[in-house]
């Protein structure tokens, strides 16, 4: 019996450690978006949006609050070291003409990504359609551009660079000054325009 004891006592040692952890967690760095970056998903609400197509008809679109995540990333499977990113994301959701555009802003190592990403609900993926990031979005990105008949002012410009046999959209124009995304261009040469 009296070798019995040891074992236990390192049974009873090896058991708290694992209940407890082997070290605490310590942040490496953190990278949090500014101020400017977290305004380009400008939906802190509940709204509607109105946008007309080619036709005159009006189409409605609707947003909710957008997500604020602060993500870890962790130095390997056994460290207890991170650096935590600050991700926002939200979307446009044309609910009868049956899509989405999902936005999201995120920073990592001091480099900011601004995309966008048309979305079908409840398929497969194999529709969505991605958008060349921003990378670093700066004014220096923001054009004046003309389509349709159209005036848009200090927009960023999202090409799909993707565009195979089932694309959809051309591009999108999006609001450098907080009205989101002002233009869905299509490939058949229809559109929606932010009212």
């Amino acid at each position: 019996m009296k070798n019995m004891k040891p074992y236990f006592k390192l049974t009873f040692i090896l058991l708290m450690i694992g209940l407890t952890g082997c070290c605490n967690e310590e942040l490496i760095d953190s990278y949090l978006l500014p101020e400017f970056e977290k305004s380009l998903i400008p939906y802190n609400d509940y709204h509607d949006l109105i946008y007309i197509n080619e036709t005159g008809q009006n189409i409605k679109a609707s947003t909710q609050p957008r997500i604020i995540n602060l993500e870890r990333d962790y130095r390997g499977p056994e460290s207890c070291e991170y650096w935590e990113y600050e991700t926002i994301s939200n979307f446009i959701n044309f609910t009868e003409s049956g899509f989405l555009i999902r936005l999201g802003v995120g920073t990592f190592n001091d480099l900011t990504a601004f995309g966008l990403e048309y979305v079908i609900p409840n398929s497969d993926n194999s529709e969505n359609e991605y958008f060349d990031e921003l990378i670093n979005p700066t004014n220096e990105q923001v054009v004046d551009i003309n389509l349709y008949g159209f005036e848009f002012k200090n927009v960023y410009v999202f090409k799909n660079n993707f565009l195979n046999e089932n694309s959809k959209i051309e591009l999108i124009l999006y609001s450098s000054e907080g009205k989101g995304v002002e233009l869905i261009s299509y490939i058949d040469g229809k559109f929606l325009k932010l009212k």
